[in-house]
């Protein structure tokens, strides 16, 4: 299964493709407006909940009223024009095996607001958001249930607080990370921005929270695996890094590793893909000239096991990971526009 934005265009799509790089099925999911869609995740019966956002619109229509000369009576014109709000709408599309469109859940926020990620609850979804407000942004963490009606659990930090990713541990409890410039339970900023790890508790109460301690350094995670695998990115004067560590449950990292790269890195089992400008320790051979995507699959001491370079690959979209089948990661070519789809057999992990 493969979504990201920028494949549908305007619109929200998912797709099926086999191992061969042939489309079983694709699902648009917009409507007339623009649409995006930004994170899936498969239940236990094999159906699918893919997460985004519609853009609302409000009609205005302006009544003008102009005297003609030569006819005295008032001739009344109606203008219709819309309005656009931003994306006001969280959608869950629930898909089945098969790629039919069994139902959608929505959420209408009074602000423009950007769902990053979602977890499965035991009788619902969590999602993980930015909200937009009047002097930045924050985080929010609201449920869904199956049956659609949906509330606010959290809010995080004040005016600069961003989510990417959010993790269901096995004991019911929530793994969350992201960025943030904000006090977060008293913890206060090291960097510039730093990035953030927060624990909720199976109401959605944040419990703590774990920041990166770097002093002027933009630091940020942006995606975390069903592994505790992280990835992120690092920006400290004119040197930018991918960042890509190991973390238990409990947010303790066990091991980390920060290359020269353009982009963040993004991490799924035990792998991680990154458009990386620079050497890599163990890769003799590897010498790019310019920002190249190269997909890592690490051992669980982060020693590399694999390493395989995405051609003509520029940026990284998505990776995600199905056990015993391997992974399959999207990416931006260097052709404008274009996306690529690349399959890499399961080697264990």
């Amino acid at each position: 299964m493969v979504s990201g934005a920028g494949l549908g265009g305007t619109d929200g799509f998912i797709a099926k493709i086999s191992l061969d790089g042939k489309l079983i099925w694709g699902l648009r999911l917009g409507s007339e407006f623009e649409d995006v869609a930004t994170s899936l995740i498969a239940d236990s019966a094999n159906t699918y909940w893919v997460l985004g956002a519609s853009e609302s619109v409000v009609t205005l229509t302006n009544i003008e009223t102009t005297t003609v000369i030569i006819n005295p009576d008032s001739v009344t014109v109606i203008k219709e024009n819309k309005k656009h709000l931003g994306q006001l709408v969280t959608n869950i599309w629930h898909i089945s095996q098969t790629g039919e469109l069994l139902g959608t859940i929505k959420s209408l926020s009074e602000t423009p607001i950007t769902p990053r990620d979602l977890a499965l609850s035991s009788d619902g979804l969590i999602i993980a958001s930015d909200l937009m407000i009047t002097s930045g942004r924050i985080g929010l963490f609201s449920k869904c249930s199956f049956a659609g009606s949906c509330d606010t659990l959290s809010r995080v930090g004040v005016k600069n607080t961003s989510l990417r990713a959010i993790l269901r541990n096995k004991d019911g409890t929530y793994f969350a990370v992201g960025k943030s410039a904000d006090s977060i339970l008293k913890t206060k900023l090291s960097g510039s921005i730093d990035g953030v790890i927060l624990t909720l508790t199976s109401r959605g109460v944040i419990k703590s929270v774990v920041r990166s301690s770097l002093a002027k350094t933009l630091r940020t995670w942006e995606s975390a695996s069903d592994t505790y695998l992280l990835g992120g990115f690092a920006v400290s004067g004119k040197t930018s890094e991918a960042s890509i560590t190991q973390f238990s449950q409990s947010a303790k990292p066990i091991w980390s590793m920060r290359i020269p790269s353009a982009t963040t890195a993004l991490t799924a089992g035990h792998s991680a893909i990154f458009a990386s400008k620079g050497l890599i320790p163990t890769l003799s051979n590897w010498k790019p000239k310019t920002a190249s995507v190269i997909y890592l699959n690490f051992d669980g001491k982060g020693v590399i096991k694999e390493a395989r370079a995405i051609v003509g690959a520029v940026n990284p979209v998505s990776i995600s990971y199905l056990k015993g089948v391997g992974y399959s990661i999207i990416t931006q070519n260097v052709v404008e526009s274009g996306y690529s789809v690349t399959f890499v057999a399961s080697s264990g992990n």
